[in-house]
């Protein structure tokens, strides 16, 4: 058994953006690759969701309630940045990181190079459960922020 940390990100990461960054804090036995998958397949089959679960999608379906459920039994990590560089958001990320107290973190591909944070690895979120988890996260804390 492991504390894995799935982190993705909601909005664009471009100059005078609001960008929130969500993980979920996952005990994980086996395959990291594989956590949340049976929820991940859960949601699509009630909103009819077909592929990737992206947060845009899964809020017009109408499952921000959904989603809210879910929040509720996770442990649930988020903050918001103002956008202004990707050294000066990865640094933002790398404190957030450091915070949670996880033996590998799985971030998005394209979100911060996992090379430069001991522990961490990229992974594509179509194939990871956890990000899609954690892109539903994000999504739903930038909405109640406004982002």
């Amino acid at each position: 058994m492991r504390l894995v940390f799935y982190v993705d990100e909601s909005g664009l990461k471009s100059f005078c953006n609001c960008v929130v960054v969500a993980g979920v804090l996952a005990v994980v036995s086996g395959s990291y690759m594989y956590w949340g998958e049976g929820v991940v397949r859960r949601i699509r089959e009630a909103l009819g969701v077909s592929g990737e679960l992206k947060w845009r999608v899964v809020k017009r379906r109408g499952g921000r309630g959904l989603v809210e459920e879910l929040l509720g039994g996770l442990e649930v990590r988020h903050f918001a940045v103002h956008y202004t560089s990707q050294v000066e958001f990865e640094k933002a990320l790398w404190r957030f990181l450091v915070e949670v107290p996880a033996d590998l973190y799985v971030l998005d591909v394209g979100l911060a190079d996992a090379s430069k944070f001991p522990r961490a690895v990229n992974k594509p979120s179509h194939k990871t459960p956890g990000i899609q988890i954690a892109d539903l996260a994000a999504g739903f804390y930038a909405e109640k922020a406004r982002c």
